[in-house]
């Protein structure tokens, strides 16, 4: 009697097909329930987690499974490895996109979160890239302060037109305007004007 009863309990008992954690569930004890029911929902709690995205026809072409990229939640700067593990064979006829799946193999975002992806296509290019504090916007274009040294040897600011592009984190791409080993003034040029002396090191 006793095992038949834990056996008809056992098929009651409804356990999860992997480990995870149980969501919201809608409904009550003694509740009668029909075959299909939706009792609640699973997120899995394994490390690993795949991130579906798109990119561009050209951008695909490109891309390789195994390859690296980094996948950023909305809550944390800190990038979270992962690999590109398939690239769709077909293109999105409207967008031009096509569709790239990569798995994050530690602490991953949970299921639908938005997160950011950074993918790395085509050769690495050397850039000049300064603080995003450096950089003086107006009505003439953007500008940033030099510092060079004059026949006395002092150090004076000097304004120099700049084309700035895109911001990546804290610092700010310089198309043209400054060459690799130039030192601009990185914090307090709003107080800077032209050949005035520079004093400390606040510089880059």
């Amino acid at each position: 009697q006793v095992a038949r009863t834990r056996a008809i309990i056992a098929k009651k008992t409804i356990r999860a097909p992997f480990r995870a954690r149980v969501g919201l569930a809608d409904v009550h004890p003694g509740q009668y329930l029909n075959e299909g029911t939706e009792l609640t929902t699973l997120q899995g709690v394994d490390a690993a987690a795949n991130v579906d995205f798109t990119v561009a026809q050209a951008a695909a072409s490109e891309l390789r499974p195994g390859e690296p990229v980094d996948v950023f939640a909305a809550d944390d700067p800190r990038p979270l490895a992962a690999r590109i593990v398939a690239v769709d064979a077909k293109i999105d006829p409207t967008t031009r996109n096509a569709m790239v799946r990569a798995r994050i193999s530690s602490r991953a975002p949970a299921p639908g979160a938005s997160v950011r992806v950074e993918v790395p296509v085509g050769p690495a290019t050397k850039v000049v890239a300064i603080p995003v504090s450096a950089l003086r916007k107006g009505p003439a274009g953007d500008q940033v302060f030099v510092i060079l040294a004059d026949s006395a040897g002092k150090s004076r600011a000097h304004a120099q037109p700049v084309r700035s592009g895109p911001v990546v984190d804290d610092d700010v791409i310089i198309l043209s305007g400054l060459t690799p080993g130039q030192k601009v003034a990185t914090s307090g040029s709003f107080k800077l004007r032209e050949a005035v002396l520079v004093a400390g090191d606040s510089s880059r």
